[in-house]
């Protein structure tokens, strides 16, 4: 692998320094765009997981709630007088904060794009994740960002889960990416990332914490999308893998393998599509297993400017602390109405519940929280 890498490297480094002393036509100028969505979210949940015996934690939540999801892009590329397509992409957080997160800027990178496919350098999702396909959902409220699939408008008790079924592990750590040309609707990726947290060195993951957080080392990670028409009927295939080695601080001088796989598939004909999507965690860590499965399915019909999904999703992960394994499930009705170009009204209701049958509380109730949400949103991109 590290000699592939090396190969790979020095070609980029090649692309780059002839890229260089190229005289582009026009200068990049950076255009602006992005997105801006809001929801309103009213939701039923149990208020009383993780109560101590005399009831001092008992934990209580709002029933309405407002969370947003906002960003600003600004990106430019131009051509270059050998052919060569040199841009940049930087993704700016605008407010809302509704995927919990801290960053500023969520994704910069810099690309070269040619004949030979795409050179990405930067913050970009890995090779295996950029061509990762789940469940349709019409309202776009999945994934890690999802109200619902995201733990957001249902609280997480503290059990162990996963977010998503695309490989994200490596989150927006820089990295070094490559994407092929489409060869017969067979596209391919791979990305290496030498450490898997943005601007720092080795970073808590698997949603581990205190005594049992780890850290991961380098990362290395394929992926490859199939995607054909035949006769009205499209046809997406995805799969992907990524490896890389935990450092356990409990035992130091170890380093333990973490081998994760993804494959997801969508059928689509007469405007009804059909998917689904699976990711497995397979992780060597002896007594604190970290093992899990994220998988999804769903339905969806679009007509005009209308669509309408189901989906259900589940979280299977094993507890690093005790013996067992925690479980997330989400099913979920979504629609959408495109009032006009960049416009949607979106709507989502559905049910969401955690549970961790061994890490009992003080009073030796489950680790346990569910509850219904209906949310209803407005989406602009410009």
């Amino acid at each position: 692998m590290k000699k592939v890498l090396i190969a790979s490297t020095a070609l980029v480094a090649a692309t780059l320094i002839h890229t260089g002393a190229a005289q582009a036509s026009d200068k990049i100028k950076l255009e602006l765009g992005g997105y801006s969505k809001w929801w309103v979210v009213a939701a039923q949940q149990d208020s009383d997981y993780q109560r101590s015996a005399n009831g001092a934690n008992q934990r209580d939540f709002n029933s309405v709630d407002i969370k947003g999801d906002n960003e600003v892009f600004f990106g430019g590329s131009t051509t270059l007088n050998n052919g060569l397509n040199v841009g940049i992409n930087i993704e700016l957080e605008a407010g809302g904060t509704t995927d919990n997160t801290a960053d500023t800027i969520d994704k910069s990178f810099v690309f070269v794009e040619g004949g030979f496919g795409k050179v990405i350098v930067g913050t970009e999702a890995n090779g295996a994740a950029l061509l990762h396909v789940m469940a349709p959902d019409a309202a776009g409220n999945t994934d890690s960002e999802g109200l619902l699939t995201g733990g957001i408008a249902i609280a997480n008790p503290g059990i162990r889960n996963q977010v998503t079924t695309a490989i994200d592990t490596d989150g927006d750590a820089e990295k070094i990416t490559y994407v092929s040309p489409s060869f017969y609707g067979l596209t391919v990726g791979g990305s290496y990332i030498p450490n898997s947290t943005q601007d720092n060195r080795g970073a808590t993951n698997l949603n581990t914490t205190g005594a049992n957080a780890v850290t991961t080392g380098e990362i290395y990670g394929v992926g490859g999308l199939y995607a054909k028409s035949f006769g009205g009927v499209d046809l997406k295939l995805s799969g992907g893998y990524v490896t890389y080695d935990l450092n356990t601080p409990v035992n130091r001088g170890t380093e333990d393998g973490v081998n994760e796989y993804s494959t997801g598939a969508q059928l689509a004909y007469a405007g009804f599509t059909v998917g689904g999507s699976y990711r497995k965690i397979e992780a060597d860590r002896g007594a604190a297993p970290l093992d899990g499965t994220v998988w999804d399915a769903g339905i969806q019909y679009a007509s005009g400017p209308y669509a309408v999904s189901f989906i259900y999703f589940e979280s299977n992960q094993d507890d690093a602390a005790v013996a067992g394994e925690d479980k997330f499930t989400v099913y979920q009705v979504s629609g959408k109405y495109s009032m006009g170009p960049g416009v949607d009204l979106l709507a989502s209701v559905g049910h969401a519940e955690y549970n961790d049958e061994t890490n009992k509380t003080s009073n030796g109730d489950d680790n346990h929280n569910k509850g219904w949400a209906v949310m209803t949103g407005l989406s602009l991109a410009f």
